[in-house]
């Protein structure tokens, strides 16, 4: 995932447009979080102004809040088991599409077939997002989109 600024900083972001309004948003880039829920608190509030800052509509920034943060935090939970690592995190949109990107480094371990009262973190991104999840050997890579016209 690409290093760099965050929403705000970059000199040739693309001009969004929300019904009346024009936005000016970079993408924001958030490379090496630490994998550690309690710092993830911080990107989550992140990704909220960023969405603010893009005119994305308060209901659709709910879901893209959500579920990324809940693809943060399958990454610090399980794709490190308890070893230190990072995740990185992109989000970029125009005037059709939001899309955000997390990424961790880590080991994937596929869902149990029976979660008990735990285990809905995919289901729930995937019921609030187009998801797309692709396990390797390097990591783990959630692709999450969003209409903007949801």
């Amino acid at each position: 995932m690409p290093t760099g600024d965050r929403a705000g900083s970059d000199g040739d972001a693309p001009l969004l447009r929300d019904g009346a309004s024009t936005t000016l948003v970079n993408p924001l880039r958030l490379p090496d979080i630490p994998a550690d829920a309690s710092r993830l608190v911080g990107v989550r509030r992140a990704v909220q102004e960023w969405a603010s800052a893009a005119g994305i509509p308060h209901t659709l920034t709910t879901d893209i809040v959500l579920a990324s943060y809940e693809a943060m935090a399958n990454a610090a939970e399980h794709a490190y088991r308890n070893r230190p690592g990072t995740i990185d995190l992109l989000a970029t949109c125009d005037d059709a599409e939001v899309l955000v990107i997390v990424r961790d480094r880590g080991d994937w371990r596929p869902p149990p077939a029976d979660p008990g009262h735990r285990g809905r973190g995919l289901l729930m991104i995937r019921s609030m997002s187009h998801a797309e999840v692709e396990p390797g050997p390097d990591g783990t890579t959630v692709r999450m989109r969003w209409s903007r016209d949801d």
